[in-house]
Parts: C-alpha cells; structure tokens; sequence
C-alpha cells in the first residue's frame, strides 16, 4: 500500500458509504461524466459514465474504468467525513512529504485557503491526482477529498475525461 493510500484511510476511518454505478456500461459507454452523490458521504461529483464502483476499506467509494485489469485501469476515488477544524496545511505538508518519499515527481501543487490539490507521476508513468477540500454543506463543515489516476498507456483517453472531475466535488 502506498503511504497516501494509508493517510487517506487514516482520515476516513470509521465512515461508510454504500456502492454505487455511474450510469451506463463498458468501457466504450459513451466517455463522458454524470451526476453521483453519496447520502452516506455527504458529498457529490461528477463521475465517469459506466464505469464499476466498490466501497473502500475504512470508507468511500472507488470508481474503475471496466473491462481492464483492476490493477492497471483508471481510476476515481471519493472520501469524506465531518471537519473538526483540521489542520490542512499540516495535511498537505504531510501528504506532499509521502508523494516525494515514495519516488514520485510532483508535476503540480496548488494550496488554496480550503485545501490543497497535489498531481504526480510515478516511476512507472502512472499520472495521479489526490485533492483534498474544506466543503461549507448544511450538515457542517466536510473535509472531502478526490483522487484519480491513470497509467501512462490510457493518457491520451483518460487525461481529458478526469480533468475535470476534482473540480465537481461539492456538497450533496
């Protein structure tokens, strides 16, 4: 398990979402993003069209491109719990410390008052993106974070598809 992989699990632990489809099947399905959103989450996105879900150990959902190796697809992963004031510069410090010991080139790093958004490549060419908000929804404050990634040899059809998916992250 890489060590983001591991703090995100440390921060949503003890939340749990139920399963969910984007809307559509197969690869092929029209390779755009719909509507999703998660009561048990608190949280909505736009996601890939068709593409399989699985609920993640310690809560969340993880999105996959279908018809791939599991292993070697794309993919897009949701998480959130209730915000007690978190310390996010300590978090983004923390996550950007992973990413470099892990080997990764960091391609970009945008802090912003509610939270911060890391892009990085892996030795291997895997091109990931982990973002993480503060969110203002009517339940209280929600700590939300995306994250996607897709190996080098999908690129060209998946870094348009998921540009734009951090940017939907918002409140159900």
């Amino acid at each position: 398990m890489r060590g983001f992989d591991l703090i995100v699990a440390a921060v949503a632990a003890g939340l749990l979402a139920g399963p969910a489809l984007a809307e559509g099947t197969g690869q092929g399905a029209q390779q755009g993003l719909v509507a999703w959103s998660s009561e048990a989450l608190g949280i909505s996105a736009k996601v890939p069209q068709g593409w399989t879900s699985d609920e993640m150990p310690g809560g969340g959902i993880l999105f996959s491109a279908p018809d791939i190796d599991p292993h070697k697809t794309a993919h897009v992963a949701l998480r959130a719990h209730a915000d007690q004031g978190s310390d996010l510069a300590a978090a983004h410090d923390q996550l950007l410390h992973t990413i470099l010991l892990d080997g990764d080139t960091v391609l970009s790093d945008d802090v912003t008052e509610d939270g911060f958004a890391i892009r990085s490549k892996d030795s291997f060419g895997k091109v990931t993106l982990r973002k993480t908000e503060r969110l203002d929804c009517g339940g209280g404050a929600v700590l939300a974070s995306v994250q996607t990634d897709y190996p080098a040899d999908l690129a060209e059809g998946m870094a348009p598809l998921l540009a734009d998916v951090p940017g939907t992250l918002g409140c159900k």
